[in-house]
């Protein structure tokens, strides 16, 4: 694993394994950074007086610490109890949003706060004394990490006197019986099932629920931040999209607390993913199954492509059709070029010297899957995976989701296609991921290659051209660049064949080249029309 050359690079995290940070031991270090703990807060004033005592006691430098509570126009407003630490104030979201809700709430609190670390929690917590230095720690050595601190939920009662009282003492971890209390069990099940997260996947921040978290304010803004539309579920969200920023989620079993009461999840789970499935499912790919449903269109895709409109209208035609085709509908294409340059000066048409690039505008001005841009993005934030796909190469219609199960079974973040035998190695289709990406942008060296400083924090794996049915458009003559039909990528469901237009046709798959296939439609296609034209033209005599 690539470590740091120089002591003032960061250290790289090979994908979730935080083994390789070192973070002092607690008690043992000096602070330096600034923390903002936030907490939202509506109509909560009993249980949030016992989280104040908590913090009031807690480890950390109080000078490094403030304590910022986003009152969510409760009725009546949140006061500031007797017991609280010294550095604690009120921030009032109706005076800086006309939005409510708990991701609103915390976006207020968090971006009228100072610290260099914000530190989530909410208003029914009580925090043992090292909470917030046991997470902390982790922002001192890393920008990259989320930290997640861990619960028991509680059906009993304490006051704000005890709850002080215990924490100056170091009893607070005694104040409920431990058989009395319960895990998270779905959280817990999560981490312990990937070695803390260590050998976790794509789907890690499913272990992002919120009640307790931690991360750098530049992280924050990075990842613009909680979805302040959202009433429910932003911090599954949220961490969809940290994960996609290339943020590592480290579990901190030391920053222990209380949870006063179950959470909404635990007393009306049904309810809860009824609603917010339809709001989740729109802006995350991931999970999969959110996404049960084919051929719709997402605000966030799981596969963006980028292809530059360059060579002849039939060629960029072809490569996009063949794109858009996939059996992996979740997919949107960028198609780069100057089209600015496409002028409406008056000239023989067919004499346009940016006729082809005309022709694709045309043909893809009004496609809600396919955006005519400028120039290419270095990555597709939040989209999960960016595929680089040159205009002379042509995709099988499973080619896309099998590169995607590449990606993940392998847990990399670059899947490079090997090439067809006449095709360039530095010109073929590439799947980077996106979490890769973002988290290589914060630690490359001026003199490294992309592909280099990917690989250093997530991996990267070649596949076969063939075996992937990529095929080479450069070589196929003009007239066989025709775009696929519609039934060219469905399944047959009754046998091996399936109608096109009253034509059979064969479903493309690894068997059969692209080329071989969509040669094979174009003249059974080409046939069948001229048939029916002399059918026609037979009648109308």
């Amino acid at each position: 694993m690539p470590t740091p050359n120089d002591a003032n690079e960061p250290v790289r995290i090979f994908r979730n394994d935080w083994s390789v940070l070192q973070p002092p031991e607690i008690g043992a270090w000096t602070p330096t950074r600034t923390v903002s703990v936030v907490i939202p807060a509506y109509n909560c004033q009993e249980s949030l007086n016992l989280t104040l005592a908590a913090l009031a006691h807690q480890t950390y430098p109080a000078d490094l610490l403030e304590v910022v509570i986003a009152d969510d126009t409760s009725e009546p407003p949140i006061e500031l109890p007797k017991i609280r630490p010294a550095n604690c104030r009120i921030v009032r979201v109706k005076d800086h949003s006309a939005g409510w809700g708990r991701a609103n709430a915390l976006h207020v609190g968090a971006t009228n706060s100072t610290g260099e670390i914000i530190h989530w929690l909410d208003a029914d917590m009580v925090v043992f004394p090292e909470h917030v230095e046991a997470q902390v720690r982790w922002h001192h050595v890393s920008d990259d990490v989320v930290t997640l601190g861990y619960k028991r939920f509680v059906t009993a009662w304490s006051t704000p006197e005890e709850v002080a009282e215990r924490s100056a003492a170091g009893t607070i971890d005694t104040l409920f019986a431990l058989d009395d209390t319960e895990p998270h069990d779905y959280v817990e099940e999560i981490i312990e099932k990937t070695d803390q997260l260590r050998k976790g996947d794509h789907l890690n921040f499913r272990a992002h629920v919120g009640a307790t978290a931690a991360l750098t304010r530049r992280l924050y803004e990075e990842t613009g931040g909680l979805d302040t539309n959202l009433r429910l579920g932003e911090d599954t969200e949220f961490g969809f999209r940290l994960t996609q920023a290339g943020a590592a989620f480290v579990p901190e079993p030391k920053a222990g607390s209380w949870h006063m009461g179950p959470t909404n999840m635990m007393q009306r789970g049904d309810a809860l993913r009824r609603y917010n499935w339809p709001f989740l499912a729109d802006l995350m790919p991931q999970p999969r199954w959110l996404r049960s449903v084919g051929n719709r269109t997402w605000k966030v895709p799981l596969v963006t492509a980028i292809v530059r409109a360059e060579g002849s209208f039939e060629q960029i035609r072809t490569c996009v059709d063949l794109l858009l085709m996939s059996d992996l509908t979740d997919l949107r294409v960028m198609l780069v070029a100057d089209w600015a340059a496409i002028g409406e000066q008056r000239m023989s048409v067919l004499a346009d010297p940016q006729l082809d690039l005309r022709l694709v505008e045309a043909t893809y001005r009004h496609e809600p899957r396919v955006a005519l841009v400028s120039e290419a993005p270095e990555d597709v934030y939040p989209s999960p995976y960016l595929l680089r796909v040159p205009v002379t190469t042509g995709v099988d219609a499973n080619t896309v989701r099998r590169l995607v199960n590449v990606c993940n079974q392998w847990r990399v973040g670059l899947v490079r296609v090997l090439p067809p035998k006449s095709g360039s190695p530095t010109d073929t289709v590439a799947l980077w991921r996106t979490a890769a990406l973002r988290r290589a942008a914060r630690v490359k060296r001026a003199d490294e290659s992309w592909e280099k400083a990917v690989l250093s924090v997530f991996g990267e794996r070649w596949v076969s051209g063939r075996d992937f049915a990529v095929a080479n458009l450069a070589e196929w003559q003009q007239a066989e660049l025709v775009s696929p039909g519609p039934r060219l990528v469905a399944r047959p469901t009754l046998g091996r064949r399936v109608s096109f237009f009253g034509v059979d046709t064969i479903p493309v798959g690894g068997a059969r080249s692209l080329a071989t296939a969509t040669r094979f439609v174009f003249r059974r296609y080409t046939a069948e029309a001229t048939r029916r034209v002399r059918a026609k033209l037979s009648r109308d005599s």
